[in-house]
């Protein structure tokens, strides 16, 4: 498999080939177009790899090479899994500065599909005609927060990000099915998929083809997969069910060790997502008796009386013993990445600084 054989890509029903798909691009009145342009221009050129922006959702943003055969490879395993289809039509309505939008790029030209393509938005779903059927449509789960129906849609891939149990809860109306995908930039975007609606929800994550699973010693997740040199060691505690599927528990430079309890925040984060609208999250601040104590952090303005009070009687009904904040912190407007991640550290440290 040589990427120089695949240079044929379908923009909105439109066949193009080789530098045809480029000056197409160009010619584009929409910004967005322009830039699936300059990636396929990256891709055309004989050089065997393009670089890689990571989120910096978990560090700082970096660089990274990736080689255009591997991205071949990782758009082999999602077209099995999907039994993707020559002609099928796949939304691309993500950033292509990012590797889950390149990567789109890269699906619909390994199985012929026709990208059809909408600049992204926190609503994209709206923008689609009604007599128009999406086979797949990789969404971030801001994307399909909110949506009432996805009749048009056969198939929902979820990613960057986690889904909260608010969203989780509002799947099971829609007709889609939806799954959502395990990875990072490092992996060329998902590596494992879970089923968050339907008869066949399961909070287990299964392997894509040839992917294999193991743990270290802190029970982080070590991903095996075929077409990358080296085994990727990431910082996701894991329950490891065997070696092609997992239950996330968490980040374990999230977790906090509260008086000798480790709590992870994303546990947590998954039960309030059924009461929070807001934006939150849960973090770790010093403590001198506990070491650290459990904190929430809400975006916004400040609950008044009431809402504050009613927001702790449901905290107490929804939450364990030790899973229940010591505090609760407004903070205006969460800082985020490029791509819409909160950056927790730096929240924080705001927060931290400000006192």
């Amino acid at each position: 498999m040589s990427f120089k054989d695949y240079n044929e890509l379908m923009i909105n029903g439109l066949p193009l080939k080789g530098n045809e798909i480029i000056r197409y691009c160009e010619r584009s009145d929409s910004e967005y177009i322009k830039k699936i342009g300059r990636f396929i221009a990256e891709w055309l050129d004989d050089r065997p790899s393009i670089n890689l922006k990571t989120s910096g959702s978990t560090g700082a943003p970096k660089t990274i090479p990736a080689k255009k055969n591997n991205m071949l490879q990782s758009a082999k395993a999602t077209a099995l899994y999907f039994d993707f289809k020559p002609g099928q039509n796949a939304l691309l309505c993500l950033p292509v500065d990012y590797i889950a939008g390149k990567m789109m790029i890269v699906r619909a030209l390994y199985s012929r599909l026709n990208l059809i393509c909408i600049a992204p938005s926190l609503s994209p779903l709206k923008e689609i005609p009604v007599d128009l059927v999406i086979d797949f449509a990789p969404l971030t789960p801001m994307q399909l927060h909110g949506t009432g129906n996805t009749g048009s849609i056969r198939k929902i891939l979820l990613g960057g990000g986690p889904v909260s149990a608010e969203l989780e809860q509002a799947s099971q109306k829609l007709e889609a099915a939806i799954f959502h995908g395990f990875g990072m930039t490092e992996t060329l975007t998902h590596i494992a998929l879970r089923r968050i609606n339907g008869s066949n929800r399961s909070p287990v994550y299964h392997g894509l083809e040839g992917v294999r699973f193991t743990t270290d010693d802190r029970d982080c997740l070590i991903i095996r997969v075929p077409f990358l040199p080296e085994p990727i060691v990431t910082n996701d505690v894991v329950e490891l069910i065997n070696e092609q599927s997992f239950i996330w528990k968490g980040r374990a430079d999230h977790a906090i060790n509260s008086g000798g309890i480790k709590l992870f925040p994303e546990e947590i984060e998954k039960k309030l997502g059924t009461i929070l609208s807001n934006r939150f999250f849960i973090a770790g601040l010093p403590d001198n008796i506990l070491g650290e104590k459990l904190c929430l952090f809400i975006e916004g303005m400040t609950f008044d009386m009431e809402k504050m009070s009613a927001l702790r009687k449901q905290i107490d009904l929804l939450l364990g013993k030790y899973e229940k904040p010591k505090e609760i912190i407004f903070i205006d407007e969460f800082p985020t990445t490029d791509s819409g991640k909160i950056q927790r550290g730096e929240t924080v440290k705001y927060f931290m600084e400000r006192k």
